[in-house]
């Protein structure tokens, strides 16, 4: 398929009333991808005018020509990354099948992040940062990219049924966030396998993970049960969910006080810094999910079983909202070295899980699929499975469960 063309995004408000020249354009969106790779880097909150302007080589106020303000810019980030998201939407949405359409999106964002790590064409911003702007500017960018998600809804059919409904909005959700998670692991591998990774992706979406005459009985564990609450759980608790919903800047240390209702003075009574809550959560994290497979591993040996518990009960802890597990998307906003460690976690996850898939396969009970690639695909889908609260409020929670879970160990199709 050939390259995808790549609309230029409508001009933010901010510059709306000066003239639109070809040179105007040109600066303009040089602006914006270097907002884009700053934004990737360390996030809205971090990224300022000045920074953009030193990495172009301009004054601050050539930049402040095109935004007056930083915000102004964050949003004109988005809006082209969402343009062409949905430009690679409506191209594959023309496909016959359900499959087709799937294989040409996946193509699509394949082809547009090697043409990004090549350099002939602007990186896509990392959309979980999003959230972090202001309400006049994030409901509108919201409400686009919720145009998007339903273009891609639409692949898999009419959603004509209330369970219709459900099912491709799990199979949408599945698929949007292990494309977008691959910002994570795809740059490790050489532009020249790409097709071969996106075949074998592919093959995960089209088939799932399970072999077809495998089936499983679940077990959910709660990690948490029986844990008498104490003030550093709850800073953990409360960090976690403010971060999942508001980003990595939002969730101040003022801002998680004030929901315990506790004083600054407390929280620094048990950390010393906000990043130090932060790791603290990986690890708490990390330990949860340990002890929902040793609970899982006390009574089934059979590797299928073993590893639909372990996802189901994580499923369980996201859906909740409760106590969730940390988002991946927090990772993008934070500092260097804390980010580091972070990712060293999410990797000898991503370690463990492929080992499980490896297990599997030798048992006959998983198909032969590329392990690196499952694992980031639960990842991705366990870690998503936060937004979708709402979606799963009307239903019984183990039905939501039993939906998610599926999708990932039967495929994206019928």
């Amino acid at each position: 398929m050939g390259s995808i063309p790549t609309p230029a995004p409508p001009a933010h408000a901010a510059d709306s009333n000066r003239p639109k020249t070809s040179r105007y354009e040109r600066q303009r969106m040089r602006i914006v991808e270097a907002a884009t790779s700053l934004i990737n880097e360390k996030g809205v909150g971090a990224m300022t005018l000045q920074e953009v302007a030193q990495a172009l080589g301009l004054t601050t106020s050539s930049v402040t020509y095109y935004y007056r303000y930083k915000e102004d810019l964050a949003a004109s980030v988005f809006e082209d990354t969402l343009s062409r998201l949905h430009n690679m939407a409506r191209q594959a949405a023309g496909a016959a099948t359900s499959r087709e359409r799937v294989a040409r999106y996946v193509e699509n964002y394949f082809e547009q992040f090697a043409h990004a790590l090549r350099g002939t064409a602007p990186r896509l911003a990392v959309l979980s940062e999003l959230r972090t702007l202001e309400d006049s500017a994030r409901l509108p960018l919201l409400e686009k990219y919720q145009v998007i998600f339903r273009e891609v809804r639409g692949f898999f059919g009419d959603v004509d049924t209330e369970d219709r409904k459900r099912l491709y909005t799990a199979r949408a959700q599945m698929l949007q966030e292990a494309l977008f998670w691959t910002n994570a692991w795809l740059p490790s591998y050489p532009l020249r396998d790409f097709p071969n990774i996106r075949r074998r992706m592919m093959d995960i979406f089209e088939n799932g993970i399970a072999s077809p005459q495998s089936d499983w009985t679940s077990i959910i564990v709660d990690p948490d049960a029986g844990i008498p609450e104490n003030p550093k759980r709850d800073f953990l608790r409360v960090a976690a969910r403010l971060i999942n919903d508001i980003g990595y800047k939002g969730a101040s240390v003022e801002r998680i006080v004030s929901e315990l209702k506790i004083t600054k003075g407390s929280f620094y009574h048990y950390l010393d810094t906000k990043d130090d809550l932060i790791l603290e959560c990986y690890k708490h994290d990390y330990r949860r999910m340990l002890l929902i497979q040793e609970a899982i591993d006390a009574q089934t040996q059979d590797t299928l079983p073993r590893l639909v518990s372990g996802i189901e009960s994580t499923f369980m802890l996201q859906l909740d909202g409760h106590h969730p597990l940390l988002r991946t998307t927090a990772l993008h906003a934070m500092p260097v070295g804390l980010r580091r460690q972070a990712i060293q976690r999410f990797d000898r996850l991503a370690r463990l899980l492929a080992g499980v898939v490896v297990d599997g396969m030798s048992e006959g009970s998983i198909r032969i699929i590329d392990p690196m690639i499952a694992a980031n695909s639960i990842i991705s889908t366990v870690n998503s499975a936060f937004d979708l609260r709402g979606w799963a409020r009307p239903q019984q929670r183990k039905d939501a469960i039993d939906i998610c879970s599926r999708v990932l160990m039967r495929g994206l199709f019928d």
